[in-house]
């Protein structure tokens, strides 16, 4: 016995091959696509365990590391003949497996060194993906992705809305008796709720995960940190879904006839749905993962910090392109991460807000929808909010410059004095969000984004398209 072997396998092409089908029965193509992949990355990881005598470590969604023994026989030889049997390529779809490894004295080693030998591994990983199949050259063979699909159609759909369990209806729509209920369809639910025919795709991943793992001094620490937060993504997002319901004008709706998880698992998510319940799912995950963040600090105090998540949120009707989705929410989840070096932010159409100002953003939307839809207020009130960034991007500007102007907020109330005097104290709160933010970007010497009363106001006209005043 020679030492240990750690081999990592990735599936490459996965956005492209998920998100590359057509508007049309999207709804089903893409779940189906997305179990295709974790299917392919288990049952690959398994027939490599099986033929070399391995323990699988590390199983998720495109990739998955592997120990195993290096015995004699191990060499180039040998290795140069496991990628040659298992790194295949689908010449369709680009679905390629890439093989790569690294070498350690052994199991003592691996558990005191853990970090510092996956920080290889992933380095070697790296170095194998910018070149694949340069070193086999013709040693890539078909690889048939249909063998999978066509099983996992017959499957029952999983953590999607299907209409045999929907508590939602459509006015004038004849509602199949059962199956999936397409994109089409989750559109019109928000459409009979707001008058808004908009889908929207939530895209998030843990900030700075790679720097989290390389704290943490043994493999156990590492395993821990691993299960957690696949536990996180792939059990409490789904519970999330499952269970919780979202209010949208003035009624209680359940996230699971509104949201489609396209993926959960890892450290990330990827769900598609109706434009209202998107917007507060995401604020429930949000919460809930602050929870479990600061459980994860108790349960690991080797973590220097507690961790966070980045995410973006993008709007479109049922019919744009999922590949153009996923791009736009791929985008805009960059926006969000290099925004600041602390990163834990959202992005929502392409404004970039911390999650607290997220909140403040949800509720102020809340407020100006209950005004206009049962307080009296008429929608010219939205406009005018609007028309209020100019006055507050100045005092946020001014900020940085060491200078505090509550007075310039307040000009806002001119804008909008022309309320009902029962409706005064919700404004007055509203303006008390304006200064709130003012003074935390002061102490904190940071800034805050003047954009978060035009996009609530804009969420809000969405909420009331069908709503006359």
């Amino acid at each position: 016995m020679n030492g240990l072997l750690l081999i990592k396998g990735d599936v490459t092409g996965i956005q492209q091959y998920i998100f590359s089908v057509k508007s049309k029965n999207a709804a089903r193509q893409l779940k189906t696509r997305s179990c295709t992949i974790q299917s392919l990355t288990e049952s690959v990881c398994k027939e490599i365990v099986d033929e070399i005598g391995g323990i699988p470590l590390i199983i998720a969604g495109g990739h998955f590391i592997i120990s195993a023994p290096k015995t004699q026989e191990w060499g180039e030889h040998k290795w140069h003949s496991i990628r040659q049997k298992y790194e295949k390529k689908e010449r369709v779809n680009n679905i390629n497996l890439v093989l790569s490894k690294t070498e350690i004295p052994g199991a003592t080693y691996l558990e005191q060194c853990f970090t510092s030998c996956i920080s290889q591994l992933e380095l070697n990983a790296g170095k194998d993906k910018l070149r694949q199949g340069q070193e086999l050259e013709d040693f890539f063979e078909p690889y048939s992705i249909k063998q999978l699909s066509d099983s996992i159609l017959n499957t029952p759909p999983k953590d999607i809305p299907v209409w045999e369990d929907c508590k939602e209806t459509i006015d004038g729509i004849q509602i199949p008796q059962k199956g999936i209920i397409d994109f089409d369809s989750i559109a019109a639910f928000a459409k009979k709720r707001t008058g808004s025919e908009l889908l929207a795709a939530l895209k998030l991943d843990v900030d700075n995960l790679g720097e989290c793992f390389r704290h943490l001094n043994t493999k156990a620490e590492s395993e821990k940190l691993s299960n957690r937060l696949s536990y996180f993504f792939e059990s409490t997002v789904k519970e999330i879904r499952d269970t919780k319901s979202f209010m949208s004008t003035n009624s209680s709706h359940r996230f699971r006839d509104n949201v489609y998880l396209v993926f959960s698992g890892g450290d990330d998510t990827f769900a598609i749905g109706a434009y209202d319940a998107i917007l507060e799912f995401a604020r429930n995950i949000h919460n809930e993962f602050e929870i479990f963040s600061k459980s994860l600090r108790l349960d690991i105090p080797q973590l220097v910090r507690d961790l966070t998540f980045s995410a973006s949120i993008v709007f479109f009707k049922p019919t744009y392109p999922t590949v153009k989705i996923a791009a736009q929410a791929e985008e805009d989840l960059m926006l969000a991460k290099h925004f600041s070096s602390s990163k834990d932010r959202i992005s929502v159409m392409g404004e970039v807000f911390t999650w607290n100002e997220y909140d403040k953003l949800l509720d102020i939307t809340s407020n100006l929808v209950d005004i206009i839809q049962n307080r009296g207020e008429p929608k010219a009130l939205i406009q005018r909010i609007r028309a209020s960034r100019n006055g507050f991007a100045t005092a946020i500007r001014n900020t940085s410059n060491g200078k505090i102007e509550i007075p310039r907020v307040w000009r806002l109330f001119y804008f909008i004095r022309n309320v009902k005097a029962t409706n005064k104290t919700i404004i007055e709160n509203m303006i008390k969000i304006y200064e709130d933010l003012i003074l935390d970007a002061f102490l904190k010497k940071s800034t805050a984004n003047p954009m978060i009363f035009p996009v609530a106001a804009r969420i809000a006209e969405y909420k009331l398209k069908y709503f006359r005043s």
